[in-house]
């Protein structure tokens, strides 16, 4: 999570991080790790070939939950490689009101 200096505290400045994958897999473990795949929080398979190609997006609050969860889907069975073809991440805004605004 990254901070935000206010003042002289840090606050923690909640995250948003989003990563497209290509995913090939053995192809007689496509559907296994499919499905697995979809089991894990935030990840979603929006394609799959009979080749074992996924295609598969992940969202994740900060930079070491993502890093976790690319590491997880590399370990589901059948799983040969993980290419990275997209990362974005930003602060959310902070919802609670300005101190000028209260």
């Amino acid at each position: 999570m990254a901070s935000n200096v206010r003042g002289r505290f840090t606050v923690p400045v909640a995250e948003m991080n989003i990563a497209s994958l290509l995913i090939y897999v053995e192809p007689q473990w496509t559907t296994h790790a499919r499905v697995q795949l979809e089991q894990l929080p935030g990840v979603e398979v929006h394609a799959a070939t009979a080749e074992g190609r996924l295609v598969v997006t992940v969202e994740k609050g900060d930079d070491l939950e993502m890093s976790r969860a690319i590491e997880q889907l590399g370990a589901v069975r059948g799983v040969r490689a993980t290419t990275l073809v997209y990362h974005h991440s930003e602060p959310l805004e902070d919802e609670s009101p300005a101190e000028g605004e209260r």
